[in-house]
């Protein structure tokens, strides 16, 4: 009996420990372990000038309720050091229950400022960005001031050093089904088209054949992505598609897991990520 009496507590002893691990990990070291996911991107459409060229992706900063100054300052500094030719903001500047002080306003925009890329920055807004026509007008401002461009679901032609140029197509955060074709006016099948979308759901309505490469965020990877532990009703344009990369009808999408937090402060098996993209041109 005492010797089961041992056993048990042993057990017991061992699962605490491993809870209180567990939870560290996920709700301190894991928040600010800032994870580069390099991609490969080959095309034949892609031109010359373009191989080689590095693009910057990051999602869901979600400053204030819980990313503060000083992980803000850490993700600053990753990024700095990946000198990208260009950067893409995908979206929720701010958490959605924050609101922001002259102080964080400043903060932001000097933080943001300090990212460089030499052919240029852009930005779309997530949902977030939108709760309030007085926030939209702030995120924009914010963006605008440290340098990005917004896309506003508007095209550009984005060049690397020649005339060659690849269409970079932002489309903001919306709900529903609607027709996509209009943001695509000005690109041809022929040309290389990298779209960047907040919800990952917009993947499905996309005009066919017109995206080469298309890049979200939104989902947080759940944030916690164990089994039964994740309620899908709460990440809306996430129920079918969560991170990491899909392809289908010889179009792909990556969903990057996104920086910052919401709703709750940790993450587990969902570290914040960081997106790098090196184009590789095989015409």
């Amino acid at each position: 009996m005492k010797k089961k009496l041992i056993i048990i507590l042993s057990c017991i002893v061992l699962l605490g420990t491993i809870t209180v691990i567990s939870y560290s990990k996920a709700a301190i070291f894991n928040l600010t372990d800032f994870r580069v996911k390099y991609l490969d991107i080959s095309s034949s459409e892609l031109p010359a000038s373009f191989n080689n060229a590095s693009v910057m992706f990051f999602s869901d900063l979600e400053y204030g309720t819980y990313f503060r100054e000083k992980r803000l300052d850490k993700f600053i500094r990753e990024v700095e050091n990946l000198n990208a030719d260009v950067v893409i903001f995908g979206g929720d500047l701010f958490d959605k229950v924050f609101s922001p002080y002259n102080e964080d306003v400043e903060k932001l925009t000097e933080s943001l400022s300090k990212i460089k890329a030499p052919f240029g920055k852009f930005a779309i807004l997530g949902d977030f960005d939108q709760v309030t026509d007085q926030r939209k007008a702030l995120a924009t401002k914010i963006l605008n001031d440290a340098g990005f461009e917004l896309l506003d679901n508007n095209p550009i032609a984005l060049h690397h050093d020649t005339n060659e140029f690849i269409n970079l197509i932002g489309i903001n955060y919306f709900e529903g089904d609607i027709d996509m074709s209009e943001h695509f006016l000005s690109a041809q099948p022929t040309q290389y088209n990298l779209t960047v979308i907040h919800g990952a759901a917009v993947f499905d309505i996309l005009p066919i054949g017109m995206s080469d490469y298309t890049l979200s965020g939104h989902s947080h990877h759940m944030q916690v992505n164990l089994p039964l532990m994740v309620n899908r009703e709460d990440y809306q344009q996430t129920a079918k598609y969560t991170t990491g990369k899909v392809t289908q009808s010889n179009a792909t999408m990556y969903i990057t897991k996104g920086v910052g937090t919401t709703d709750k402060d940790y993450r587990f098996f969902s570290d914040p990520e960081i997106v790098f993209l090196r184009f590789k041109a095989t015409r």
